[in-house]
């Protein structure tokens, strides 16, 4: 089972890290993606387009690698819970949003895609930070266990 969850981690990680990556290619549109959702003013909005894709970038890493997992894990979880909150609001309102969770996005996206591909993520990232190995991420190995 650890073969598993250590491609779990490859996958989940890398989802975010790409993601990430994806939306430092033009902050621009991503902030365009994020005004759509009506939810933040400025600079608000401005300052999340311009960090959101570094934590996921270092959160991203952090899963991938083990070096702080579970602060990984926690921060990227929480960020699906608020996703899901926010495309909830959205479609509450009525609103034809452009997710940007990949960078630019080409058309309007669609609410059931997004609960579902958010939903799945979840899913593994929360099963993931119910068996993270607290020993697998201590830069000094305890001379103990």
């Amino acid at each position: 089972m650890q073969w598993l969850k250590r491609l779990l981690c490859l996958l989940f990680g890398g989802i975010f890290g790409y993601s990430g990556i994806m939306k430092l290619g033009d902050p621009g549109l991503f902030l365009v993606d994020i005004r759509g959702f009506d939810m933040l003013p400025d600079p608000f909005a401005a300052w999340l387009a311009l960090l959101l894709p570094w934590v996921e970038i270092i959160c991203g890493l952090a899963v991938i690698s083990g070096l702080f997992r579970s602060g990984g894990l926690l921060v990227l979880n929480l960020s699906l819970v608020m996703f899901f909150g926010a495309i909830a609001y959205a479609q509450f309102r009525g609103l034809d949003i452009k997710c940007g969770c990949f960078g630019a996005s080409q058309g309007v996206s669609n609410y059931l895609e997004l609960y579902i591909r958010d939903g799945l993520l979840l899913l593994v990232g929360a099963a993931l930070l119910l068996t993270v190995n607290k020993k697998s991420e201590r830069l000094v190995p305890n001379p103990k266990t």
